[in-house]
């Protein structure tokens, strides 16, 4: 890699999730996984889940499977979400990365061929572990094809470290696998983008850096005083203004400003249709101001210097829906077209979750939204905070999400979010790690009587996340062999349960203990290597694949059963 600011922004990233160890070309590949998934997806997800092993690979190294608004890992969740939301809304997202400097039409070709042939009915080529579920995710939404809106959308990219001046031969290269894909039917929208150092850079600092614009806002009108707020305003802002605030430097929507807007848009809906049919309409455009609920901005910092306003760290907590139609419609926008916006400045962490509470209840709401506004996470987030200065590895429980990212101090591979949190406590504490291939707000619903539940000891929430963290770094890191990343939560129920045993007063658990025995690598490393072996020995016994393990019930109940005998000395 000749680009030195390119290697930088890698060497940031692989240091922000302890990748560092890792050879250059597998850190370049999540970093490239990371940029161009989060440009599409502004929630917190784990990029190693979305990185393709080894060989067989179909010359792949990244998918996203994104249905109605969630990347999905499991052939399980479709079924999930058709039941939730009776219908399917799905995209997908390959990515081929490469460090060299070249665009090779033969490299670009094979990566189309691969594509090609994870689309066709059956494989003529080998295919890895990975490709297989992504190839099992695939046909259970096409199974549901009657149920999706619309046929799904397709973008491929192509990454390298050079630069793409768009050679006639290549364009013409793809645009005939374009053609053959396109020909089968499968896709309403279909893109291949060549991204290269300056873009892939670009894309970084996007969803690396601070949100500040600066928008020309004259027609303010300040609010009055309130408690926690420094100030707050409510106006008429022109719609091309609002477009500068929540398009990036590539004029795309900017999805990770509405990461704390707990409702996805919604899409064709019949609210976003009226917005749709008053943008389209050339004398309605003037009342959209009247018509529509408008906007509400959460900032930090908030100046208003001779008619424009510059916002600093700002977040849409109200608007998903509106901003998403507005931006559809951008090439419409007339000058005399506005909408009223609300805008907040405060840096008070419960002001801003009681406005998105009060700001998000016109349409239903996923029972997951609001979960980690409840003050069982708050309380929760400062005990992780307050064990954070005892412990050789921190981490910190993330309530709301991404507000740790550019926190001094703070590393990403640090942070749980909420969905870590619910598969890590599910797995260890009500001893099911063979339900975790499930949607995460699945897991939540199923067990709501029995997590983040008044009166909860948090020491059990924060030490059974502290194993999952540690186990996803020595995964990170190849300390632990890849075989086993499948059967983590598996490990993490074995752990968490054999530590109980062993550091137990009075039938106390001693949680401080537990943690110490987390951070002792050579320890954790001896008894996941014994725990990888008792799962291979009890697999054995109940005659299972390495892949039905995974999800078996009958596997979790022996591994508690041998964790017991062991526990009283047989």
């Amino acid at each position: 890699m000749h680009d030195e600011i390119l290697k930088s922004y890698v060497h940031d990233f692989s240091e922000q999730n302890s990748l560092v160890e890792r050879p250059e070309s597998e850190r370049f590949e999540r970093f490239v996984n990371f940029c161009i998934i989060s440009k599409q997806y502004p929630r917190d997800f784990d990029f190693e889940n979305l990185s393709i092993g080894g060989g067989s690979d179909s010359a792949i190294d990244g998918v996203a499977i994104i249905v109605n608004g969630n990347i999905v890992q499991e052939p399980e969740e479709i079924d999930f979400f058709l039941s939730r939301n009776g219908s399917l809304s799905v995209s997908f997202s390959f990515i081929q990365s490469k460090t060299s400097a070249k665009f090779s039409g033969a490299q670009i070709l094979n990566f189309l061929a691969g594509i090609r042939n994870f689309f066709g009915d059956k494989s003529a080529i080998p295919e890895n572990e990975d490709i297989q579920k992504l190839r099992a995710i695939k046909e259970r939404i096409y199974k549901n094809s009657i149920s999706l809106d619309g046929a799904p959308s397709l973008d491929l990219f192509f990454v390298t470290t050079g630069v793409w001046e768009e050679p006639e031969h290549i364009n013409g290269l793809v645009a005939n696998e374009l053609k053959v894909l396109k020909d089968r039917g499968l896709f309403t929208v279909q893109h291949f983008q060549c991204v290269d150092a300056e873009r892939l850079k670009q894309m970084y600092r996007d969803v690396r850096g601070r949100s500040l614009r600066e928008v020309d806002f004259p027609a303010l009108v300040a609010l009055p005083e309130i408690e926690g707020v420094r100030q707050s305003f409510v106006g008429s802002l022109a719609v091309r203004e609002y477009l500068r605030l929540v398009t990036d430097s590539e004029g795309a929507l900017q999805l990770n400003l509405f990461y704390d807007n707990v409702r996805d848009y919604q899409g064709q809906n019949s609210v976003n249709r009226e917005i749709d049919a008053t943008l389209k309409s050339g004398t309605g455009q003037a009342a959209l101001a009247i018509y529509n609920n408008g906007i509400t901005i959460i900032a930090k910092k908030v100046e208003r210097i001779s008619g424009k306003v510059k916002l600093t760290d700002y977040q849409i907590v109200n608007g998903c829906q509106t901003s998403h139609v507005i931006f559809a419609n951008r090439d419409h926008i007339s000058a005399n077209s506005h909408i009223v916006v609300k805008v907040i400045e405060t840096v008070d962490a419960e002001i801003a979750v009681n406005v998105i509470k009060a700001t998000n209840r016109q349409t239903e709401v996923k029972v997951e939204a609001f979960e980690s506004l409840s003050p069982f996470h708050k309380d929760l987030e400062e005990y992780y905070k307050a064990r954070a200065a005892t412990r050789a590895n921190p981490i910190f429980y993330e309530r709301r999400s991404k507000q740790y990212e550019n926190i001094p101090g703070v590393l990403s591979s640090q942070v749980i979010t909420l969905s870590a949190q619910i598969k890590a406590f599910v797995s260890a504490c009500l001893a099911q790690p063979q339900s975790t291939h499930r949607y995460f707000g699945e897991l939540l619903e199923s067990n709501r009587d029995k997590m983040f539940v008044t009166g909860d000891s948090f020491e059990r929430y924060y030490a059974a996340a502290s194993i999952l963290n540690r186990l996803e770094g020595l995964f990170k890191r190849n300390v632990v062999r890849p075989r086993y990343k499948g059967y983590k939560y598996q490990l993490v129920f074995m752990l968490y349960n054999y530590f109980v045993q062993v550091y137990t007063t009075k039938g106390k658990p001693d949680y401080n203990s537990i943690c110490a025995a987390v951070d002792d690598d050579v320890e954790l490393k001896r008894l996941i290597e014994a725990a990888s072996l008792s799962i291979e020995a009890a697999m054995k016994r109940l005659k299972l694949s390495f892949a039905d393990g995974i999800r078996s019930k009958a596997l979790t109940d022996l591994l508690a059963k041998e964790l017991a005998v062991s526990a009283r000395g047989g």
